[in-house]
């Protein structure tokens, strides 16, 4: 880390306050890092990195419900807001077993970057819960996403509509959660906003369409690589991972490989088209279903997914998650650039391998900034299909550009994640000094 006093005054408070939030620190510390060269330039920074460490807001609050059996059971809500010297916050939506309050804090955090970077007028925020309900009947899930909003509502801004979580919950978890909100709304007088329902490009779309628009800026400006005939692997098929490599293929490219952590399907000749779009309409199906319907498909069980050797890696979520030992695997035969669609696709000590060996990795702050774009812009106007495609086209241009520059102004151009973290702080950190906050 840094020697800069203010980084190790802030640093050393957080571990100080919270040493046992692993998860956390270990994303603080990076961030820290990449920041070391902006408070050069901008000494002013300095003393807002402590308070940048730190949540406006941490509520835990308990879900209770009934399961299938009639058993009383409780699980653990979270909701962290970062900050909203920007606007007010619009909270990602996780539930994950084993969600804890370390990774909800680095995954709020990230939001809060993410729509920084985005130019977004809104804060970061996690909303949460250490169970997943999609594993639930349809009584059993309903019980638990009511009760998780009756404990989440009283802290969400008055312009939020649970409606933006579509990609982030499935669709029968969705409507339970808007149902919810809207008959609390109307018990406290109050009348939602009700967005269009059907927007023209769905949240796990933007994010894997924003994503491949951002491979494909960063591959032509740092090596001057077009995306005809590279091949890809995929980690975690489904949210935006299918609609990433549906754009790949639609370009030239080849899916080599998908996988999710348990398993993988190997495609010596690529996935077809429609293989891909059948995948990302029908999120939650096991690889094997696709192995036995596509030809010339191999199911490959057990995590060997690392070993496969392709030219572009897409980090997008779920279990398929690459660790130090993976990162290790992938530089033996280093692909040409790796693009992380959601917070935590890489470790931290896999993200510093990536970084350190100098290949070209671009964290979801600014690779995967596609969903929170679309899923805000819809919901300010609807949109018909030809304007979000030019409306996510844009930002993604605009983000790339942003990050570009900033890599360079930090004396490491080209280095994605360097120039991501620093172009993601500043506006926040301006935003703070401008108001006085």
């Amino acid at each position: 880390m840094t020697d800069d006093p203010h980084i190790r005054r802030a640093y050393g408070a957080a571990a100080g306050r919270d040493p046992g939030q692993t998860a956390f620190l270990q994303t603080l510390e990076i961030l820290y890092e990449y920041w070391g060269p902006c408070l050069e330039e901008q000494p002013a920074y300095g003393p807002l990195l402590e308070r940048l460490a730190e949540p406006e807001r941490t509520v835990l609050f308990p879900v209770r419900w009934r399961d299938g059996r009639g058993r009383e059971r409780l699980a653990r809500g979270f909701f962290i807001r970062w900050s909203t010297a920007l606007g007010p916050c619009w909270p990602e939506l996780v539930f994950r077993r084993g969600l804890d309050i370390a990774g909800s804090k680095a995954l709020a955090l990230a939001a809060a970057l993410t729509d920084s970077l985005a130019g977004l007028p809104a804060g970061g925020a996690l909303a949460g819960a250490d169970a997943d309900p999609r594993t639930m009947g349809d009584r059993e899930s309903r019980r638990f996403c009511q009760s998780f909003m009756d404990g989440l509502a009283p802290h969400l801004p008055p312009a939020f509509y649970p409606g933006c979580w579509a990609g982030q919950a499935a669709g029968r978890e969705l409507d339970y959660l808007c149902g919810r909100y809207e008959q609390l709304a109307d018990l406290r007088g109050q009348d939602p906003p009700r967005p269009d329902p059907d927007p023209a490009m769905g949240r796990a779309e933007a994010a894997g369409a924003g994503l491949f628009r951002f491979a494909e800026l960063a591959l032509r400006r740092r090596a001057d690589i077009r995306p005809e005939g590279q091949t890809v692997l995929i980690a975690g098929p489904e949210g935006p991972g299918a609609w990433a490599g549906e754009r790949a293929v639609r370009q030239g490219a080849s899916v080599m490989a998908v996988g999710d952590g348990t398993g993988c399907l190997y495609a010596p000749e690529g996935l077809p088209l429609s293989t891909l779009r059948s995948m990302a309409a029908q999120p939650g199906l096991p690889l094997l279903l696709w192995a036995i319907r596509t030809p010339g498909v191999e199911y490959r069980p057990g995590p060997g997914l690392w070993d496969i050797r392709a030219d572009l890696v897409f980090l997008c979520g779920g279990e398929a998650r690459l660790d130090a030992a993976g990162a290790r695997t992938l530089l033996t035969r280093p692909p040409t650039g790796v693009f992380e669609a959601v917070p935590g696709g890489a470790t931290p000590a896999a993200a510093r391998l990536l970084s350190g060996s100098g290949a070209l990795y671009a964290p979801a702050v600014a690779a995967g900034a596609g969903g929170s774009l679309m899923a805000f812009r819809q919901q300010e106007r609807p949109m018909t299909r030809w304007e979000a495609e030019r409306t996510l086209r844009a930002g993604m241009d605009r983000i790339f550009r942003a990050v570009w520059e900033e890599s360079a102004r930090s004396g490491h151009p080209g280095d994605m994640a360097a120039g991501a973290y620093a172009a993601a702080l500043r506006p926040i950190a301006d935003a703070i000094l401008r108001k006085g906050l």
